[in-house]
């Protein structure tokens, strides 16, 4: 290839070129960067990194279309003075953005600055690869993110391969990733599995504590331990979005970053997480849509809203055309309302500050805005209140043509509507049997498992009686107890003795007799703690009432006083048995037994008699 018949601008890459490869042909050079439309930066990555370059950029073809926007300027201040002395739309066509056009000087000057350092990198790419060694990559400071990265959609070569859903999905989550913060969509579906989670814990397991469960509602899984918030960004495409907000009548929130600008980070961590501006998202139903300008819907945005400087944040919304020459009814277009670009910081005046972005959204955008979208959503209400209506009157119609046929089929109807009524009862009765079944089947579980748990009673906590003589456990007292089924039994107790063992002696009457003690077992049920620290657990976790646990309450005779189960209170501090005294033992009604029992519950039958029931009776 004839050299001389290049431009100058062409000579001097050239140049660049074959002094960063320290020499090489030309033809080579030349091809390279014909491959690459001239870029010295996209061929040295082509030659030291055997990268492939991305695709040269195509014209838009002249029949593709492109979303029209009007631009609603009027609070920024960036109209110029015209004869109408009123807000003046332009309508803005996707084109080339002026940061794009002047990236050219600015490739490069850094060309020209990181050229030690590629020079560096190649020699060490060399020596590396003779010796057989990986060359080493310092995410995420390497020397190829010294670099200036062209930005559009070809410049990330996994996003042209995801859809815009994905695209979206993948953005977010990194977005969650770098500041730490959780979507407001998705903080409240973890906060109700893990309600939905507790509950299910407590209710479907027998014998399991169910404190754990309602603690981790308030973890970091389940959402009201989550610091930070970030909108609900929507998941799709910008078209998608636009139409949105269109059919909605909502106000639209574009937020466009490029992590090429170091003004980015800082946005991301306090604009986006700031929880004032996002309670007036959330309040005022913004929809909020971002993404970063190396994916092509994100490029294509910006494009499309004239970004030149990010971080951008813009606000669109439906708005009312202004009238044209021919004095046609004005019609409603979507409207750029706002743009903000720009650094975050300070915090009280910068242009994508939250504290900016709030004020504006409060006293200038929404009050403009909310009555004309209220009025354009009631509209809507109202025509589909009218088509709701003219369906109604067509349903009416057809039902009085259809009258007459009716009167013939009323008879066959109303025999059919009897053969499905009767398979409904008898549907119902059946699973009404069915829950029968499963509340006696729950019952002989409880029964089963609390039986276990009286014998182990019996065996572990019910202290035996003093001897006589016997100081160790303090003055000896004489309590006589009266059973629901007319029994009487008396027992002495040391004042040291707990209301515990109290209860367990009462609990162990109710044992059948044919269960001998000596198979009470010497371990709690479950393998829990053992003693009154195991039976409290127990207590706790069953999710039932102490009263309805132990079934029964005792009641001093004479004064009537009732005697409260307290855990780990002795007995020589109850004031009601000071000295002894007698009880009288009453039962406490179970719901969920008697309403499994139904009319089967006799108040006669002695206790231990029925399979199905506790052993207890309740003492009119």
């Amino acid at each position: 290839m004839d050299v001389d018949a290049l431009s100058a601008t062409q000579k001097e890459a050239l140049a660049q070129l074959q002094a960063i490869m320290d020499g090489g042909d030309a033809d080579v050079a030349v091809s390279v960067l014909e491959s690459v439309d001239w870029d010295v930066q996209r061929a040295a990555n082509l030659i030291f990194e055997n990268g492939i370059p991305p695709p040269k950029p195509r014209a838009p073809s002249p029949t593709a279309h492109i979303e029209e926007f009007d631009i609603d300027d009027s609070a920024q201040g960036l109209l110029g003075n015209n004869s109408r002395g009123g807000r003046e739309f332009r309508r803005v066509h996707a084109s080339s953005s002026p940061g794009v056009l002047s990236a050219r000087p600015l490739r490069a000057v850094l060309a020209v600055l990181t050229l030690p350092l590629r020079l560096l990198t190649s020699v060490l790419r060399f020596i590396f690869r003779i010796l057989r060694i990986p060359f080493p990559q310092f995410v995420p400071f390497t020397w190829s993110s010294l670099q200036y990265r062209p930005l559009g959609p070809g410049s990330g070569a996994d996003g042209r391969a995801l859809d815009p859903r994905a695209q979206a999905e993948r953005w977010v989550r990194a977005l969650e990733e770098e500041t730490g913060a959780v979507c407001v969509g998705r903080a409240g579906a973890r906060r109700a599995e893990a309600k939905a989670g507790s509950t299910a814990s407590g209710a479907d397991v027998a014998g399991t504590s169910s404190l754990t469960s309602r603690a981790g509602e308030y973890g970091d899984d389940g959402g009201e331990g989550v610091a930070k918030l970030l909108p609900d960004f929507f998941l799709g495409s910008y078209e998608e979005f636009v139409k949105m907000c269109e059919r909605g009548a909502k106000v639209g929130c574009v937020v466009l970053v490029s992590e090429e600008h170091d003004d980015v980070p800082e946005f991301k961590r306090s604009t986006l997480t700031d929880p004032t501006l996002i309670k007036i998202i959330q309040d005022n139903d913004i929809l909020v849509w971002g993404g970063d300008i190396r994916d092509k819907e994100a490029w294509s945005a910006a494009q499309k809203l004239q970004a030149t400087t990010y971080p951008f944040v813009a606000f669109i919304a439906l708005q009312q055309r202004r009238l044209g020459s021919s004095g046609s009814a004005p019609a409603n277009v979507l409207t750029i309302l706002s743009r903000h670009q720009g650094p975050s910081i300070p915090s009280t005046s910068a242009p994508t500050a939250a504290q900016t972005l709030t004020t504006h959204l409060t006293e200038q955008l929404l009050p403009r805005v909310t009555p004309f979208l209220t009025k354009v959503r009631a509209q809507a209400s109202e025509r589909d209140r009218e088509r709701q209506l003219r369906a109604e009157q067509d349903r009416a119609f057809e039902e009085s043509r259809r009258r007459d046929k009716e009167r013939i089929e009323q008879r066959q109807n109303e025999e059919r509507h009897a053969q499905q009524e009767q398979r409904r009862r008898a549907e119902a009765e059946a699973r009404a049997q069915e829950e029968a079944r499963a509340q006696e089947a729950a019952q002989r579980a409880w029964d089963a498992h609390r039986m276990e748990w009286r014998k182990y009673l019996r065996r572990q906590l019910v202290m035996r009686e003093p001897r006589p003589g016997e100081t160790g456990r303090g003055k000896t007292m004489r309590v006589g107890f009266r059973m629901p089924d007319g029994r009487r039994s008396v027992r002495f107790f040391g004042e040291s003795d707990t209301v515990t063992s109290l209860y367990a002696y009462v609990d162990s009457m109710f044992a059948p007799k044919e269960v001998p003690d000596k198979a009470d077992p010497v371990v709690p049920p479950g393998n829990g703690a053992p003693g009154e620290v195991g039976l409290l657990k127990e207590i706790e976790g069953s999710g039932r009432a102490p009263e309805k646990w132990w079934a029964f309450k005792l009641w001093l005779a004479y004064p009537r006083k009732e005697v409260v189960w307290e855990p780990s209170k002795r007995l020589g501090d109850v004031e009601a048995l000071r000295g002894g005294g007698q009880l009288i033992v009453e039962l406490v009604a179970d719901a969920e037994s008697a309403k499994a029992k139904g009319k089967q519950r006799a108040s006669d039958v002695p206790a231990g008699e029925d399979e199905d029931d506790d052993g207890y009776e309740t003492e009119d």
